[in-house]
């Protein structure tokens, strides 16, 4: 797959990942390393989501967004629509870091050059399954793989993912300590891109980094 390098970083915010509440905080330190152990079992890339430029014209925007899981690399959840004022588009993800090798993405902001990342256009909701990220089915799915996995393990990873997107949608204040997470807003921009060309946000698990580019 020959890859076109399109995207350019900024870091918007640096910020502790939001907890919520104290009762939340209690037993996650055990349940991060549940989660970190499935991560690790992930690609070296993933795309959670892919968006088309249908036009671009007099200096207006139509995209295109629809979300994938990153395991299966499957279309869930359900597409959107924006038409957005501007020139460059941007797209905004939340980085939570499980350790220095284990990394979780949650895209969660559609902006461009012309708006204020407050104004962005939510895309939560495309893959929100009744407050479950549905871009990580597959990874509760490849707990049956053979091994000796329970149904409750099953459900206290789902769990422990439906708790993050919780707290990164509600976007509050945290504690800031390792043993929980950190999360980063990573911003992806892109100026040059045509209409009718698909492009994806490519994700690292391992290293934290995001790109955009054309998809084959």
């Amino acid at each position: 797959m020959k890859k076109l390098a399109v995207g350019v970083c900024t870091v918007a915010a640096v910020a502790a990942l939001a907890i919520g509440t104290k009762k939340y905080l209690e037993g996650t330190g055990k349940k991060i390393a549940e989660l970190e152990e499935r991560v690790a079992y992930m690609k070296e890339d993933c795309v959670p989501l892919r968006f088309e430029i249908v036009q671009k014209k007099n200096s207006e925007i139509q995209v295109k967004v629809s979300m994938y899981d990153v395991q299966t690399e499957k279309k869930v959840g359900r597409s959107g629509s924006f038409t957005l004022a501007g020139e460059e588009l941007h797209v905004d993800s939340q980085v939570i870091k499980l350790s220095d090798e284990n990394f979780i993405f949650f895209p969660c902001g559609l902006y461009t050059d012309a708006m204020a990342l407050t104004d962005s256009e939510k895309l939560y909701p495309l893959y929100d399954e009744n407050g479950f990220p549905s871009i990580y089915g597959g990874v509760i799915d490849a707990l049956d793989d053979g091994s000796a996995v329970s149904q409750d393990d099953r459900v206290a990873l789902g769990k422990e993912l439906t708790g993050y997107f919780s707290l990164v949608k509600d976007g509050g204040e945290s504690l800031s300590t390792e043993q929980y997470g950190t999360a980063i807003h990573e911003l992806k921009s892109i100026s040059q891109f045509k209409a009718g060309f698909v492009y994806e946000l490519l994700c690292h698990p391992h290293t934290g980094g995001i790109e955009i580019r054309k998809a084959d």
